[in-house]
């Protein structure tokens, strides 16, 4: 079995009604989260009936870490979470916003690695041979002062709330063995002028990690 064939994708609106993700007893394993976003990148996702005002802003969206975190590894096959700004924070005011869960039915995942690359920088991600890149999580912007920081005037770095999480690093480099992409505003947007922004990625290489036929 293909390891991307395997990952399901729970897209829940904006409520404060619990909802469930699961893995089926006959699947023989239990959850294990790869990423999890809660804001809008498309205007189409949880739109039905969603005034155009609160559906335009796409780059609005941030990590779920409480998501991820308590379900990564938790052994349940039954997982409720509730999705409202109150418990994930709110990345942007007066936008109407989703929660973006994509597991597995495994128990466990391969190592997750990291990079950053500074702008104008080129990311390069790398796998052992046999095995393929699948990205978990990619954001351009900043988020803190210190990180790509060198040499740079103290205005590029004061907006730390400048961030959009990119679906195009996952496109260009899920299934390689190899990759890279620069870091730019003409490959991902400018989602703050004026700030000196870097490419974070986060991936993990599957190949020899199969999920198993029961």
């Amino acid at each position: 079995w293909d390891f991307i064939e395997q990952i399901k994708t729970l897209m829940v609106y904006d409520s404060f009604f619990q909802h469930f993700f699961f893995c089926l007893p006959t699947e023989n394993e239990p959850i294990t989260v790869i990423s999890a976003t809660y804001g809008r990148s498309d205007q189409t996702t949880c739109s039905n009936g969603i005034p155009d005002d609160q559906t335009k802003n796409t780059n609005c969206a941030m990590k779920a870490n409480l998501v991820v975190q308590r379900y990564r590894a938790s052994g349940q096959f039954l997982c409720p979470v509730f999705v409202s700004s109150s418990v994930f924070g709110d990345p942007c005011v007066g936008t109407y916003k989703y929660l973006e869960v994509k597991y597995i039915c495994e128990s466990s995942l391969p190592e997750e690695k990291s990079l950053v690359a500074c702008e104008g920088a080129v990311a390069r991600l790398h796998c052992a041979e046999g095995q393929a890149i699948y990205v978990t999580s990619a954001s351009y912007g900043r988020t803190n002062k210190k990180t790509c920081s060198a040499g740079r005037p103290a205005d590029q770095l004061e907006n730390t709330e400048c961030y959009t999480y990119r679906e195009e690093v996952g496109e260009r480099c899920n299934g390689k063995q190899w990759c890279k992409v620069r870091a730019s505003n003409y490959v991902f947007g400018n989602p703050c002028y004026g700030t000196y922004k870097y490419l974070e990625v986060e991936y993990i290489c599957y190949g020899e990690f199969r999920l198993s036929l029961h």
